[in-house]
């Protein structure tokens, strides 16, 4: 995944950098709903990323993270909850039977809530780990160039 941005503050070893989230409808050329206003196609945010280059504020970078790792964190993000959902909701059934529907959706909000905090305890694990943090692998434009 690569991603251009610019360097709010340089920390050392680490920058501050903003770049653009684009949703899939950035991409598509029909009108629909869902394109009205525009509000949803991209929002910025600040990320913290590695710094090997020495980019210095205000300058226009070029982000990489690893596809493999991109794979493995939406892997982690999107499934352990839906397992968690599906699984929550047949032991609620399991575990109080004659009860009703109503033990197997409890039983899902709550193991589909402690998948959450699973998911971010494996998160910064992870996050600790070089090859799932993003690093500037090049200076596209530097502040006091034209």
């Amino acid at each position: 995944m690569e991603e251009i941005g610019v360097v709010l503050e340089n920390k050392g070893q680490e920058a501050l950098v903003k770049i653009k989230r684009h949703s899939l409808c950035s991409n598509c050329k029909n009108k629909c709903q869902l394109a009205m206003g525009n509000s949803h196609e991209s929002k910025e945010m600040e990320i913290s990323v590695k710094n090997p280059l020495g980019a210095s504020k205000g300058d226009q970078v070029k982000i990489e993270m690893g596809e493999e790792s991109l794979v493995t964190a939406s892997l982690i993000i999107y499934l352990i909850p839906l397992f968690g959902l599906i699984a929550g909701y047949f032991a609620g059934i399991n575990l109080f039977p004659g009860k009703g529907e109503i033990t197997g959706i409890i039983g899902a909000l709550i193991v589909m809530a402690l998948s959450f905090f699973l998911v971010n305890r494996i998160d910064k694990f992870l996050g600790r780990k070089n090859k799932y943090q993003p690093v500037i692998k090049a200076i596209i434009k530097n502040k006091g160039s034209n």
